[in-house]
């Protein structure tokens, strides 16, 4: 896994509620839209991988299994529909990048 894709999840995680997982729909579109800035950036989402790191970092199993196999289908090529937002900085993958 990379280390830019285990530094999104922990930014993630410190910006949604770990304890509802992507109950929320803001939580939810935050994901979509990190994932998919990664995933135009190049970075493989896997689901394995993202599941470990969210584990890591206080999700629990069931939010965490939420979590990977959205990053996977977006790692896969699916656009899922982001409402609202940005939620993201534009500058953020840079800032990642740097934090990896």
């Amino acid at each position: 896994m990379s280390n830019v894709v285990a530094e999104a999840v922990k930014t993630l995680s410190s910006s949604v509620n770990v304890s509802t997982g992507l109950a929320h729909p803001n939580d939810m579109n935050k994901a979509r839209e990190l994932f998919k800035i990664l995933h135009e950036k190049g970075e493989v989402l896997l689901k394995s991988d993202v599941e470990s790191v969210a584990l890591s970092h206080g999700w629990d199993v069931s939010s965490a299994d939420e979590l990977g196999s959205l990053a996977q289908q977006i790692g896969e090529g699916k656009n899922p529909r982001v409402s609202g937002g940005p939620y993201w900085a534009a500058d953020i993958y840079e800032k990642i990048v740097a934090r990896a």
